[in-house]
């Protein structure tokens, strides 16, 4: 027991008691902030629970490199930098979608603001009220649901005459009849003249 008394007398003989009170407070709140989002925002609404692991560990050790950073004086522009290889290394070589790397991108985003942001001790609810802010608009555009749902798709289309993608009226037109959907947009992709074949891209409500 003596031992280990004078072991932690001796790690903590100078530490910078508000140092680490501030160090560990940060951790807390970053810690809450992540949870919160990959639990109560991203699973609910994504049901993927395998990268409730990826987002949290991922929070916890930009906001331990960051702290690090900051301390170390090192610039915040190669700081940026640093976080971005270490988001992308891995994830280049898998199919990630738009949105969970976007989710990934705010647990980052959170963390270097938690790590690095450098607030007074009487200002910690700008702090606290920065992590609400991106919380609740996080969760506010998941429950967000347009009034019109606008859908996208790759077509292929046979034309009797190829002239007609020379007025994009009529174009719009014939493949209103051919689909019968309600389209209001139509992108040419690719043109086969041999098969009198266009690929398009065919937008509709």
């Amino acid at each position: 027991m003596l031992l280990l008394a004078n072991f932690f007398t001796d790690f903590f003989t100078g530490v910078d008691v508000v140092k680490m009170a501030d160090f560990f407070t940060r951790l807390l709140l970053n810690s809450v902030s992540i949870f919160i989002l990959i639990r109560f925002i991203f699973y609910p609404n994504n049901g993927q629970s395998e990268l409730l692991f990826t987002y949290f560990l991922m929070g916890l050790i930009v906001f331990t490199i960051a702290s690090t950073l900051d301390n170390l004086k090192l610039e915040f522009g190669f700081a940026m930098g640093l976080f971005a290889v270490f988001s992308i290394i891995r994830f280049r070589t898998i199919n990630v979608e738009l949105k969970e790397l976007t989710y990934l991108f705010v647990a980052i985003g959170l963390s270097v603001i938690n790590a690095l942001v450098d607030f007074k001790v009487e200002d910690w609810q700008g702090l606290l009220l920065t992590n609400f802010i991106i919380l609740i608009f996080a969760f506010s555009m998941e429950k967000y649901r347009p009034r019109k749902n606008v859908a996208k798709k790759l077509l292929t289309l046979t034309l009797i005459d190829l002239q007609i993608l020379n007025d994009n009226h009529q174009l719009l037109e014939e493949v209103r009849k051919q689909t019968n959907l309600n389209i209001f947009k139509v992108d040419v992709s690719k043109i086969n003249a041999i098969k009198n074949e266009v690929i398009v891209w065919i937008f509709y409500r």
